[in-house]
């Protein structure tokens, strides 16, 4: 009688549990628990939109490369002339014949401890052209003023504003004749010997490098029949020379020479050694290296420039070194050299992939707006 009791009883609360909101025993599980179900995930209004904006922004930024990676196997050639005119699109994959000014070098790096490039002006285009070549020495060395490569604008280039800073800054020495510097002495432009026109002021330094006509150095090397300095003044006595022992470094000392200070021109030292046979010297130009600055070289009379006191007849002058900063040009181009179309071969699968991204979140932002925006239906 129990045991049909107590079985009673157990339909009872099992049918119990079954009803919906039916208190369930502590050892027991909840079947509306287990039935549960999470809601699909939404993409937010906000989430979607920033997605496709960030797709669309590195489709754009990738549009230069991949316009450079769809270039043909062979580089077009162009002028430098056509370059500076803009005729010539950039990102083209272009070979071109320049003459860089490798002293005008300024190193580029790409990160700490690299050596980076080094980004030079071409001659004659008053820095409007710059090449950028490996700055390691590995690299194959140029044979010949071909240099082919990638043609961009300076301005989109991550080394810009350090390559604009640095010539800012630092003074590049440029040269030209004394006739040059007295036409600039009117205006404010330096026209140099390498056909580049540099914005000269006052305050630059000025340097001239002068032959004196009068002097001259004999570089002599010892030897059996010359084994020394006094067997050297001997020697210039007799063909004619009046020579002086100048101050000699411990490195002629070490490699057997000397150095005479001569008081004669240096076409009349080397036609008197000759005629001596004393063929183990060399002859050498003394030469006075004279500074001033812009401002005080403008105030110079016509037919000679006064120049650290001295005053200097045009004729003498080979070149006028002028010491000034420069400013890069905004529509300056720069040629990577080296740089390959074939070198930017992950361009389109990296486009495709944020194509397709794109498009799936801009699928979600239209159900988005639909959802969140646009008023339900009734």
């Amino acid at each position: 009688m129990s045991e049909m009791a107590h079985g009673v009883a157990k339909s009872e609360s099992s049918s119990e549990a079954g009803v919906a909101g039916a208190p369930v025993a502590r050892d027991a599980i909840d079947p509306d628990l287990i039935k549960l179900q999470r809601k699909r995930p939404k993409v937010g209004l906000v989430t979607a939109a920033g997605v496709v904006l960030l797709c669309v922004y590195f489709l754009v930024r990738l549009t230069p490369d991949r316009r450079f990676a769809g270039a043909s196997g062979e580089p077009t050639a162009i002028a430098v002339s056509d370059v500076l005119a803009g005729k010539i699109g950039a990102d083209d994959y272009v070979v071109v014949e320049a003459e860089p000014l490798m002293s005008h070098a300024i190193r580029a790096m790409k990160s700490k401890g690299d050596l980076g490039l080094r980004v030079v002006p071409v001659r004659g285009t008053s820095d409007r052209m710059w090449l950028a070549v490996p700055g390691d020495g590995w690299s194959q060395p140029a044979t010949t003023n071909q240099y082919k490569g990638r043609l961009r604008k300076l301005s989109e280039l991550p080394f810009e504003d350090a390559v604009r800073s640095y010539a800012a800054e630092h003074p590049r020495p440029v040269f030209g004749t004394a006739a040059a510097a007295r036409a600039a002495f009117t205006g404010t432009v330096f026209k140099t010997v390498a056909g580049d026109e540099v914005a000269v002021v006052d305050g630059d330094r000025v340097a001239i490098d002068l032959v004196d006509p009068a002097h001259s150095i004999i570089i002599a090397s010892f030897n059996e029949r010359l084994p020394d300095s006094s067997a050297w003044l001997a020697a210039f006595g007799a063909g004619g020379l009046t020579a002086k022992l100048g101050t000699a470094s411990p490195s002629d000392a070490a490699l057997g020479q000397a150095r005479f200070d001569v008081a004669a021109s240096l076409a009349e030292t080397t036609h008197k050694l000759e005629v001596a046979g004393l063929w183990a010297a060399r002859v050498e130009s003394v030469t006075q290296h004279l500074t001033t600055t812009w401002g005080a070289l403008r105030k110079s009379g016509p037919g000679a420039l006064v120049v650290d006191g001295a005053t200097v007849p045009d004729t003498q002058i080979d070149l006028v070194g002028v010491y000034a900063a420069r400013t890069i040009p905004d529509e300056a181009y720069a040629l990577l050299v080296g740089e390959l179309p074939q070198d930017y071969w992950y361009v389109m699968p990296i486009t495709v992939a944020l194509s397709i991204i794109g498009l799936i979140f801009l699928w979600a932002l239209v159900r988005a707006v639909r959802r969140d925006l646009l008023p339900t239906r009734a």
